[in-house]
């Protein structure tokens, strides 16, 4: 465990980047699932990316101040992430084809997420791994996004915002469900469900109220970093918290 690692507290008294797994449990079949923006990553991550692009000439001022915009009204809980919210987001995207998107995020996920790595639920993630349990990334954030983290992370199962694409190239709008509240805990359970893990076997880690549901849907759940609505319910179901 590196030493940033060692440093976080861990206001349960267990070790840090553990999540408070006791060592018998370490043969137990399990599933650790983790949430990205306040979590893996410290920040929102489509308010970084709208500023990485608008650093390599992709997105507009025009886009940078209105999302940024947003995201005050956002933490100060005047809005809620909702589709139309994420669908602004994607359309940074737009006429853009996968390979130059895929190229961007690599970069993004380089330059500005990897920097900006949780130090405490980053190696939480990498000793599960270790452990050989089953770990899967959940959010809200555009698929892109969540998929080039994934990869740098040796991550193969993830759940994001999926974006549309028509001839190649990506329309500026969203597809499908937006992995959140209740549907954070239906994609956790259906990762569950194909690898035979049994719901209390398993972890979750997240930083804000929205992910509740996914929190209560394991037997383990650790808050990271929590906002204060969650912090709340942490401390009051005494969950590990991690900081």
């Amino acid at each position: 465990m590196n030493d940033a690692a060692e440093n976080a507290s861990l206001e349960s008294g267990v070790p840090p980047g553990s999540g408070g797994r006791p060592a018998a449990e370490a043969k137990v079949p399990a599933a650790a699932f983790f949430d990205l923006d306040g979590t893996l990553v410290i920040g929102q991550t489509t308010l970084l990316l709208v500023k990485f692009l608008r650093k390599a000439g992709v997105a507009g001022w025009a886009f940078l101040i209105g999302t940024g915009l947003w995201f005050l009204g956002y933490k100060a809980g005047f809005y809620r992430v909702t589709a139309d919210a994420r669908e602004k987001g994607a359309h940074v995207f737009k006429g853009l084809t996968v390979s130059e998107v895929e190229e961007l995020m690599t970069r993004f996920t380089d330059e500005v997420l990897m920097p900006r790595m949780h130090p405490a639920a980053s190696a939480a993630l990498a000793e599960h791994r270790a452990e050989g349990d089953r770990v899967a990334v959940i959010s809200a954030a555009l698929d892109p996004v969540v998929k080039a983290l994934c990869t740098e992370l040796g991550v193969t199962d993830y759940a994001g915002t999926a974006c549309q694409l028509e001839d190649g190239r990506y329309t500026g709008r969203l597809e499908g469900t937006i992995p959140i509240d209740e549907e954070k805990a239906r994609v956790a359970a259906g990762f569950m469900a194909r690898w035979d893990v049994k719901p209390e076997d398993c972890w979750a880690y997240a930083d804000h109220g929205s992910d509740l549901a996914l929190l209560r849907s394991v037997g383990h759940p650790v808050a990271v970093n929590p906002r204060p609505p969650l912090l709340e319910a942490a401390q009051a179901a005494g969950w590990p918290i991690l900081r």
